[in-house]
């Protein structure tokens, strides 16, 4: 049986932790999960229930186990399901923080969202960053590597050239490409936008 010690770790970390687990092991087989805290026991028993698996969980001194037995995906008919062509996502990214509030916590909370792309499927078309949220996109960002891979994996990243101007760093630009507003207004108009 595989296992895999989530302890300590930051959420959504057990939960994608999980799901390449149980994506390296065939059907039928377990994969041991431990972690340290309720809310990792939720999302992990969550996401391994919503996936098809079987889930049990043991509570052990100061941290949990969570068996979890690979089942086979069953694909249901949604009533709501259109046939048409999936509309494309773009991720706006327009300051340095997610959502409004602390600016610690909306600092954390944009980082687990960058790195939680990487685990979506589909995963966005297109990542556009203005005001702000081109110092993202820059040589010295902490989101700099997660951008990168996304970049690898066919993500397109557009950066406002006017915000680099503005902010006088455009010669500091570590991924993407310089943009302007039509091409990114063209995206924007023409996609599903998420705006965290």
């Amino acid at each position: 049986m595989k296992q895999i010690d989530c302890r300590g770790l930051p959420c959504p970390q057990p939960v994608i932790n999980t799901k390449n687990a149980l994506d390296e092991i065939k059907e039928g087989e377990e994969v041991l999960v431990l972690v340290d805290n309720e809310a990792a026991v939720k999302n992990v028993s969550r996401f391994a229930e919503a996936q098809g698996h079987a889930i049990s969980v043991t509570a052990k001194d100061g941290f949990w186990e969570l068996k979890i037995t690979k089942g086979a995906k069953t694909a249901s008919i949604s009533p709501d399901i259109s046939c048409g062509t999936q509309e494309p996502v773009c991720i706006a990214l327009t300051s340095k923080t997610m959502g409004k509030g602390d600016e610690t916590l909306g600092k954390i909370l944009l980082r687990a969202f960058i790195k939680t792309l990487k685990e979506v499927s589909p995963r966005p078309q297109v990542i556009v960053c203005y005001n702000e949220g081109v110092f993202l996109a820059l040589e010295d960002s902490e989101l700099l590597p997660d951008l990168k891979d996304l970049e690898k994996q066919g993500v397109e990243i557009l950066v406002c050239g006017t915000c680099l101007d503005y902010y006088k760093v455009k010669d500091r630009l570590g991924v993407g490409q310089i943009s302007n507003m039509f091409d990114i207004l063209q995206k924007l108009v023409s996609s599903k936008v998420v705006k965290p």
